[in-house]
């Protein structure tokens, strides 16, 4: 599918590109934690009240629990996928399990995602450190590295998007996100197209 990874657009156009993630996988890892741990953060502040209304700036139908669900399942997706499971376009949308019905639980589960995530990396970086092997995903066969960075790029969308809806709610966020949070991810420049 055209148009899913940078590189396969520049080759497209006739470009000269590597089509390699800017940062190390390491270092996506450490920007996917360290926007995971944030997230966790902000959606333990999603006043409960909110936690199942629509999102008001969203070009679909989600509510605060699905956009919080959401861009945690992308990097769960993304470790099924290192496991051999097929990143397909329904993976990391999975809606919220019925059990996770409090801001709290799924920032609970941004926690343990984080963790999982670390310690995955620490194993399969002995063996792939440039995650380099070729994993099946809905855009194509892709080297890990290329996927880690999409994951890590599009939760950190999704967290500055949940971090501005706070603010909108007049919820002054715990430890805001930093630009070293960001450094590096290919993110597009606004939090919400227009």
């Amino acid at each position: 599918m055209l148009g899913q990874v940078i590189g396969d657009v520049a080759k497209f156009l006739g470009l000269n590109f590597d089509g390699g993630p800017a940062l190390t996988p390491s270092e996506l890892i450490d920007r996917a934690c360290g926007v995971l741990q944030a997230a966790s953060r902000f959606i333990a502040q999603i006043p409960d009240a909110h936690f199942n209304e629509d999102l008001p700036m969203s070009g679909r139908r989600r509510t605060y629990r699905e956009l919080a669900h959401h861009l945690v399942r992308i990097q769960e997706a993304m470790l099924e996928a290192a496991e051999g499971i097929e990143f397909t376009i329904e993976q990391p949308v999975m809606p919220p399990g019925a059990h996770l019905t409090r801001p709290a639980q799924i920032a609970d589960y941004a926690g343990e995602v984080a963790s999982r995530l670390r310690a995955w990396w620490s194993e399969a970086s002995k063996s792939d450190p440039n995650a380099t092997r070729t994993v099946a995903t809905y855009f194509g066969s892709q080297p890990l590295a290329v996927l880690m960075e999409r994951c890590a790029w599009h939760s950190a969308q999704h967290t500055r998007q949940l971090e501005h809806l706070l603010g909108r709610l007049g919820v002054k966020v715990d430890g805001p996100l930093r630009p070293e949070d960001l450094r590096g991810l290919p993110l597009p420049e606004k939090v919400w197209e227009d």
